[in-house]
């Protein structure tokens, strides 16, 4: 009888544990939708940029857990993506999945004119479609300041990571 209590209590505690266990999250690098190869140094700043700027955000990692870069380069790299690859998009949600997140965080930028428009998005990864609400859409900034985005990314995309 005291066995069957302590696996009750047991299967108790792992099933709470489980409900209350942090959302496993990809910070992928950003699309470069301009096109222009002297921005694309751009797409690692934005990802690490954010992926820092989370991490402070929960720094116990109570809400969500980040995965961490060289986990998602390796994954892109195993499967041998290039990104100028037509193909590129679908193949790197291929190994977004074997990472086993929940959710995924990609933005993209664009030049237009003397300014960059940024927007952020978080992929659930089981419908893989983006959180509709919490996105980070139509942020402007100029060439010299673009990381500036990256506050009110944080601030408009946390709600959807939890």
């Amino acid at each position: 009888m005291k066995r069957l209590t302590l696996l009750f209590l047991f299967t108790m505690i792992v099933g709470a544990a489980s409900a209350l266990a942090q959302s496993r999250i990809a910070v992928l690098p950003f699309r470069n939708m301009d096109h222009d190869i002297k921005y694309n140094m751009w797409c690692l700043q934005f990802a690490d940029s954010l992926r820092n700027a989370l991490l402070a955000q929960d720094p116990g990692g109570a809400a969500y857990y980040i995965v961490p870069p060289d986990s998602v380069e390796l994954a892109i790299a195993a499967l041998n993506l290039d990104p100028t690859n037509p193909q590129y998009e679908s193949d790197m949600w291929k190994a977004v999945r074997s990472l086993g997140v929940k959710k995924a965080v990609q933005g993209n930028f664009q030049l237009r004119g003397e300014r960059v428009l940024i927007n952020c998005y978080v992929y659930d990864m089981e419908s893989m479609l983006a959180d509709q609400t919490n996105q980070a859409k139509d942020l402007y900034k100029m060439p010299t300041t673009y990381l500036e985005a990256i506050r009110p990314i944080v601030k408009r995309i946390t709600p959807a990571l939890q």
